[in-house]
């Protein structure tokens, strides 16, 4: 197991790996790799571009503040799902759950157009809800914030349902897996 800081990176090559540029940072394999270890739930951003649903896999979301309740929510850059959120003005968070695993992958790796295919969602304020959700957050776009290659979207909690009892699918170490609940 090898440790690499920004202080130790800029003395030179370190094992494991060299830093890119002299930029003082961990190389990406493993900043990837430990980011691994963050275990996180499993999300699917919604949008509609016009009258069709769209949607991508995510799992750096996080709530900012309850006062006014606002969650955020990292999309690349360059994603069809962004420009959807952006035209729309309204998106969906949907927290999957263990039995949805399967979604994960369907929103990450298939085309735009086959996403949706066979998948029950209703619309709520103008954003997919997917069904059998742990939970699901409808928002209105705050803000757009640009950052590296991705972009930071702040929004406004417009409607939010909770399913009780449902398990929800976390990543940890590249592995789907459950957490342990309380009885």
């Amino acid at each position: 197991m090898t440790a690499l800081t920004a202080e130790t990176a800029t003395a030179g090559p370190v094992p494991g790996g060299t830093v890119p540029g002299g930029t003082g940072t961990v190389a990406p394999a493993e900043f990837r790799e430990a980011m691994t270890r963050f275990a996180t739930c499993v999300t699917v951003i919604t949008a509609l571009a016009g009258d069709r649903p769209v949607g991508c896999t995510a799992t750096a979301v996080f709530s900012l503040t309850d006062r006014p309740p606002t969650l955020v929510v990292s999309l690349a850059s360059h994603s069809g799902t962004l420009r959807a959120v952006r035209a729309a003005g309204t998106f969906a968070v949907n927290v999957l759950s263990w039995q949805q695993r399967d979604l994960a992958d369907r929103f990450a790796r298939l085309p735009a157009e086959l996403r949706f295919d066979r998948v029950p969602h209703d619309t709520v304020h103008d954003a997919p809800l997917l069904e059998g959700t742990v939970t699901g957050v409808v928002c209105r776009v705050a803000d757009c914030v640009p950052l590296d290659d991705h972009i930071l979207v702040s929004g406004r909690v417009l409607h939010a349902r909770v399913h009780d009892g449902v398990t929800p699918l976390v990543h940890f170490a590249r592995r789907p897996s459950t957490p342990e609940l309380p009885a």
